[in-house]
C-alpha cells in the first residue's frame, strides 16, 4: 500500500510469474475429462469402429495432457516464487526476502537502479529477463541484515554479489512495473540527493 509523498511507502514486490504451474493446475481437470468420458462412451454404448477409435484417441490425448499436469506439479518450483516487502522511510530502506531482513540508511545508499537482467533456472521455471531492483550500498559493509542466509546467498553466487548487496536485490516478476514505478517515484521525490537509475526493457 503507499502512502503519501512524504511519509513511507511500503510496498510487496510480486515474484517472476509461475505461468507452468497454473496451466499444470488447469490441465488435470482437462486431462481427466478427456480420460473418463471417452471410456464411459467406450463401455456404456455400442459404438461404431470409427466413432471408437475417435474415442480412444481422446483417452491417449488426455493421458497425455494429465500426465503432462502431474509431472509439472512434482517437480521442483522455481527459487523466486514468493513476493518481497519493501519499506522506503525516513531512515532508509527495508527489503525483507525471505530468508533475510537487509537494512541501509540513506546516507549509505550510492544509487537505487532498476536493470534488466537475464534471469534462469532454478530460480525461474524458463530463462527471461526481468526486471531487478537494487538498492547498491556504497559500502557493503554499511548494510544490516537480519536472519540467515539461504536464497540470498546462492542469488549472490550467480550474480557475483555479496550476500548482503544480494539481500538488497529484487528480481521482480514482469506484472511488478507499476510497483517499481512507484519505488523510484517515492526516491526520486523524498530523496533528490540518492541517484536513480532506470534500464530500458529490451526491445525498446
Amino acid at each position: 500500500m503507499e502512502s503519501s509523498s512524504t511519509g513511507p511507502l511500503d510496498l510487496r514486490l510480486p515474484a517472476p510469474d509461475s505461468g507452468p504451474l497454473r496451466s499444470a493446475l488447469a490441465a488435470l481437470p482437462i486431462g481427466a475429462a478427456l480420460v473418463v468420458a471417452p471410456l464411459v462412451a467406450i463401455s456404456t454404448q455400442d459404438l461404431a469402429g470409427t466413432d471408437r477409435l475417435n474415442a480412444l484417441m481422446l483417452v491417449l490425448a488426455g493421458a497425455v495432457i494429465l500426465g503432462w499436469g502431474v509431472f509439472s506439479l512434482t517437480r521442483p518450483r522455481p527459487r523466486l516464487q514468493h513476493p518481497t516487502d519493501v519499506t522506503l522511510d525516513g531512515v532508509g530502506v527495508t527489503v525483507h526476502g525471505t530468508d533475510l531482513a537487509a537494512m541501509l540508511t540513506w546516507p549509505d545508499v550510492a544509487v537505487v537502479e532498476v536493470g534488466w537482467w537475464e534471469i534462469v533456472p532454478p530460480y525461474v521455471d524458463e530463462a527471461e529477463h526481468l526486471p531487478v531492483l537494487r538498492f547498491v550500498a556504497r559500502h557493503d559493509g554499511d548494510i544490516r541484515t537480519v536472519g540467515a542466509p539461504g536464497l540470498s546467498a546462492d542469488l549472490a553466487h550467480s550474480f557475483g554479489l555479496t550476500v548482503p548487496a544480494a539481500a538488497l536485490t529484487v528480481v521482480v516478476g514482469g506484472n511488478g512495473i507499476d510497483e517499481l514505478q512507484q519505488v523510484l517515484g517515492w526516491v526520486v521525490r523524498n530523496r533528490p540527493d540518492v541517484a536513480v537509475e532506470l534500464e530500458e526493457a529490451p526491445g525498446h
